[in-house]
């Protein structure tokens, strides 16, 4: 068995707990965005899930509040719409407008006039939107919470993680260079104290990737001893 390897197996610890608390709370694809939700699984925070459901919930209530606003008006374009700006707001076209003689329920406020149509609300629909953005708004600043008091607890390990991360690279370089080896079969070199270089059939490991098989011309190298020690080679800077 590899010295190396060994040593680098008895300095590798994984922090299996630090791994079990960031996989318990993050999504496995959270959003870049830290501040905009969507970072926390369902599950870790039972505040959080509540507030989640309530936002959910009031969404529900927005889709029926509109079939109940379309069935009182008559008409089946009637939308509710939101935008950062406003809020929630109900929008009727002009047209639809005017076929039905201009006539707007009474609790109907006018908001906001666009191109081709107006944009009302009502007191209800109001009350019921700050119900919602004041869910939506607290559920991410409880993620945001969430999420830096774990970056904390990460934080605090760092050495661990430092350790890990050093290791797991040396073993990502070995193996690398032994998938390489296996691949093109190449042959571990014997050290000695002598000072003698040999290289029988020696390959240039860039040249392996990108020639075509049988391309490449390998060449023997002999320094030290009967060979003497220096060479003089001419040629492409490669060489």
């Amino acid at each position: 068995t590899s010295q190396r390897l060994n040593q680098l197996e008895a300095a590798l610890e994984l922090c299996p707990e630090i791994r079990a608390e960031i996989e318990a709370a993050l999504y496995d694809d959270p959003p870049l965005a830290m501040k905009e939700g969507g970072l926390i699984r369902e599950g870790y925070h039972p505040g959080l899930d509540e507030l989640r459901a309530d936002a959910k919930g009031g969404k529900s209530w927005i889709v029926k509040y509109q079939a109940e606003q379309v069935r009182r008006t008559g008409i089946p374009s009637l939308k509710v719409g939101y935008n950062k700006v406003f809020g929630y707001y109900i929008e009727i076209t002009h047209a639809q407008a005017q076929a039905r003689g201009g006539s707007i329920p009474s609790d109907y406020i006018r908001k906001q006039t666009v191109k081709n149509a107006e944009r009302y609300i009502t007191p209800e629909l109001k009350e019921h939107e700050e119900k919602v953005v004041r869910a939506e708004d607290r559920a991410c600043e409880l993620e945001y919470e969430l999420f830096t008091t774990l970056r904390d607890r990460v934080s605090a390990e760092a050495p661990r993680l430092i350790q890990a991360g050093a290791v797991l690279a040396q073993l990502d370089v070995l193996a690398a260079l032994a998938e390489r080896a296996a691949r093109h079969g190449y042959t571990r070199p014997e050290i000695l104290t002598e000072p003698i270089f040999e290289v029988e059939a020696g390959r240039h490991p860039v040249l392996d990737s990108i020639l075509a098989p049988g391309d490449f011309v390998p060449n023997d190298v002999s320094l030290g001893g009967d060979a003497g020690s220096i060479l003089l080679i001419t040629g492409p800077n490669m060489a």
